[in-house]
C-alpha cells in the first residue's frame, strides 16, 4: 500500500468515526455512502492500462448522492463535497478518454480530490452545531 492510500484511508476512517459520533443524519449517510464506494472500488480491478470501471460507477453513485444532499440538506459542506466529487469524475473521464495520461498524474489528482471531499465532510462534522441533550 502506498503512503497516500494509507493517509487517505486513515483520514476517512477518522472522519467516519467522528460523523457517527457527532454528525447529523447527512454526515452519517455520507460516511456510509463513501465507505460503500471505497469497498466497491477495492473489489474492482485496476491494471494501470484500463479505466477502473467499478470505481467510476461507485464514484458516480457518490456524486449523485452528494448532489441530492447539496440540493436538499441546506448544509454548505455538501456543496463543496459534490464539487470535489465532480472533479473526481472529471479525473476518471480524462483517464478513460486519454490512456496516454501518466498514471502518476491520474492517481495523484484522484487522491487530491478525494482528500478534499473527506475534508469537506470533516468540516461539516466539526462545525455542526451541537444538539442540546436532555
Amino acid at each position: 500500500m502506498s503512503p497516500i492510500y494509507l493517509f487517505t484511508l486513515c483520514l476517512f476512517l477518522l472522519t467516519a468515526a467522528l460523523a457517527f459520533w457527532r454528525g447529523g443524519l447527512w454526515e452519517k449517510a455520507a460516511a456510509v455512502v463513501l465507505g460503500l464506494a471505497w469497498a466497491v472500488t477495492e473489489l474492482g480491478s485496476f491494471d494501470y492500462r484500463n479505466a477502473p470501471w467499478a470505481a467510476i460507477a461507485a464514484d458516480s453513485a457518490v456524486f449523485l448522492f452528494l448532489l441530492y444532499a447539496a440540493l436538499q440538506s441546506g448544509r454548505r459542506w455538501t456543496q463543496a463535497a459534490a464539487g470535489f466529487q465532480f472533479l473526481v469524475l472529471a479525473t476518471h473521464y480524462v483517464f478513460a478518454t486519454n490512456r496516454a495520461l501518466e498514471q502518476w498524474a491520474y492517481v495523484t489528482a484522484y487522491y487530491v480530490w478525494n482528500i478534499a471531499l473527506i475534508a469537506s465532510l470533516l468540516g461539516g462534522v466539526l462545525w455542526r452545531p451541537r444538539q442540546p441533550t436532555l
